[in-house]
This record gives structure tokens, C-alpha cells and sequence, in this order.
């Protein structure tokens, strides 16, 4: 019986690993969640898209969209962003919370913009020009600044 076990859980894990091996594939924007897609038509319509990736996972797939001037956006299977990062520019102030940019704007990081910003069901967090990064709960307040 232990064997048995054993050998489940071994095929188990090479079953699952090799599911986890990078799988990403090349797609279109047409081939993303419609909103992913209204969302870049949104917030992004005058950059020139480089490049879309669809990474499957075990439930659902999650979704890079890359630009030629170096913008980054994920996206989750359901379409929500999950991260917007921007090389040489802000990210779009229509996707950054109002209480984050009365944090920055009312603190001594007043003359920085947010370069990046990223969020999950719990924190939100984001990285200035400067490169400090600040993480938020989920009610804003914040919980951590790294420089």
C-alpha cells in the first residue's frame, strides 16, 4: 500500500511540475478576456504592442501584454489587471486608486510618479520613479515602504 501511495505521489509531482514548466505561448490581443481587452484599449490604444502572451496554468490561464516602449501589463484568467508597469512614464492615474494618489501626493514622495503598480485580493503596491516601493492593505493604509 505504500508503494502505491508513494508512486501516486511522485507521478503527482511530475504530472504537476511538468504543467508548471513554462508554457507560455504567443497569442493575439483578440485571443484575451474581453476585459483585458477593454482595458488596453482604454488605458494604452496609441502604444504599439510588441507582444502577448498566454501563460495556461492548472485553472485558467493568466496574460502578459508587452509594448514596444517597454510597458508591461498582466492580467489574470478572468481579465482583471493585476500589474501595469511603465518604463519610462507614469501609469495611466485612472488606474491608481484615489487614496494612493493622495498618499504620494500629501507625502514627502510628492515629486515622484508611480512607475508601477500591482494588486491582489489583500495589498496593493506600487514603485515610484525613485524606486521606493509602497505596499497598502486592502482599506490603504500602508503596511510597508521599501527603498
Amino acid at each position: 500500500m505504500k508503494k502505491i501511495l508513494l508512486t501516486a505521489a511522485l507521478l503527482f509531482a511530475g504530472i504537476t511540475a511538468s504543467l508548471a514548466d513554462n508554457n507560455e505561448r504567443p497569442i493575439t490581443l483578440d485571443k484575451l478576456p474581453v476585459a483585458a481587452q477593454t482595458f488596453l484599449k482604454t488605458h494604452f490604444a496609441d502604444l504599439t504592442l510588441a507582444y502577448a502572451v498566454e501563460d495556461p496554468k492548472l485553472v485558467g490561464s493568466e496574460y502578459e501584454v508587452i509594448y514596444t516602449d517597454r510597458t508591461e501589463v498582466d492580467f489574470r484568467s478572468n481579465g482583471e489587471w493585476s500589474s501595469v508597469e511603465r518604463k519610462y512614464a507614469a501609469v495611466p492615474a485612472s488606474i491608481v486608486p484615489v487614496q494612493i494618489s493622495d498618499y504620494v501626493a500629501k507625502s514627502n514622495f510628492s515629486n515622484q510618479i508611480i512607475k508601477k503598480i500591482e494588486r491582489n485580493s489583500y495589498t496593493w503596491e506600487i514603485e515610484l520613479s525613485n524606486g521606493i516601493e509602497i505596499e497598502f492593505d486592502k482599506d490603504f493604509r500602508v503596511i510597508d515602504i521599501d527603498d
